[in-house]
């Protein structure tokens, strides 16, 4: 299992580029790398931004993605703009509902792009819908550049909702970057997994393998999975770095294992 590949963090938008334009994001350029990688099943990731990739569409795409790509997982857009307009709420959750039955089986929230915290007002109903349809939430935690700001992806805010809505199963996105990553010990809830999209370089070049060792110990190896961030992200320096980080027995788990049982729970895939 341990040359087995689950990729929990991969982006394809319908808009077809992302970075200012820099990477092409096209399915077909996505899937070819992915490929390349010998990657079995994937997780689509849409944004949460609306100025650069609008929503309805994104998940119109995803649609037709999953529908003829079995081992393609589509989570689900959202946009809170009008959260606060009468039945704002009401018509949001019915976009959820109505993309789920279509087949995506997931959300994706990005409170940074979105502008607010993981604890905002508008996102609650998102996190209790989440659990009564039984699919997972990804919440990215990684400061970055704009829109939105740095403190956006505190955990702290995180913490406030993986505890509230214990029911639902929450996926911690980029394991809090640099300025979080101490911090993710305490997210480890049960219904609480970890993905390494988009920051073990960075992690390996601000603390070190041996610093990285110790957090991912402590998490345990059972709740952490394989994610790149591909292709805006590089899939060799993760793996290399993973392969160093992770005890040699316990990575057919991270690449491969946990994010396959995981996915059965919710009906990602078929068993083969």
């Amino acid at each position: 299992m341990k040359d087995k590949l689950i990729d929990m963090h991969v982006h394809s938008l319908e808009c077809g580029i992302m970075c200012a334009g820099d990477v092409d994001v096209t399915f077909e350029t996505v899937t070819k790398g992915l490929q390349e990688y010998h990657v079995e099943k994937a997780c689509l990731m849409p944004i949460n931004d609306i100025s650069w990739q609008p929503v309805k569409a994104m998940n119109d795409y995803l649609v037709e993605i999953v529908k003829t790509h079995p081992d393609y997982v589509g989570f689900i857009d959202i946009d809170i703009t009008r959260a606060h307009f009468y039945r704002g709420i009401k018509e949001m959750e019915s976009e959820i509902e109505y993309y789920h039955s279509k087949g995506l089986k997931g959300i994706k929230i990005h409170p940074q792009n979105l502008g607010v915290k993981a604890d905002d007002w508008r996102l609650l109903p998102i996190y209790r819908l989440a659990g009564e349809l039984k699919i997972p939430v990804i919440i990215h935690c990684y400061p970055g550049s704009s829109p939105g700001l740095q403190d956006d992806s505190d955990p702290r805010a995180i913490e406030k909702v993986v505890r509230v809505f214990h029911k639902t199963t929450f996926i911690i996105a980029h394991f809090g970057g640099v300025k979080y990553f101490y911090d993710m010990e305490y997210l480890n809830y049960e219904n609480v997994y970890f993905e390494t999209s988009g920051v073990m370089p960075k992690l390996e070049a601000y603390f070190g393998i041996d610093k990285i060792k110790v957090v991912f110990d402590e998490i345990g190896y059972d709740k952490i999975m394989f994610g790149s961030d591909y292709p805006t992200e590089s899939i060799t320096e993760t793996l290399r770095i993973l392969k160093l980080v992770v005890p040699e027995e316990k990575q057919g788990e991270v690449f491969y294992g946990n994010a396959d049982r995981l996915g059965r729970k919710f009906g990602w895939w078929e068993k083969d």
